[in-house]
């Protein structure tokens, strides 16, 4: 049971969700993640390029959905 489940949080204490976190990525010569973080990839499940606010700082970014042959399932980014 969580005691005072309403008390508020200083901003001190708050801390952004699903922060990006930089890991050891080996890929192939098309860029396509092979091992993550030392875990073999099993499928890659999606893989996206967003270009975005140009007319402030650019955003340039491939993304990829993969699963790991442990199961584990990630979104990655490469800038």
């Amino acid at each position: 049971m969580v005691s005072h489940s309403r008390t508020t949080l200083p901003a001190s204490q708050l801390r952004p969700l699903n922060t990006p976190r930089r890991i050891q990525v080996d890929a192939g010569e098309n860029g396509i993640p092979r091992i993550v973080h030392g875990c073999p990839t099993a499928e890659i499940n999606d893989q996206w390029r967003i270009d975005d606010e140009w007319w402030r700082q650019p955003i340039s970014r491939r993304y990829f959905r993969v699963i790991l042959v442990d199961g584990c399932c990630a979104t990655l980014y490469q800038d």
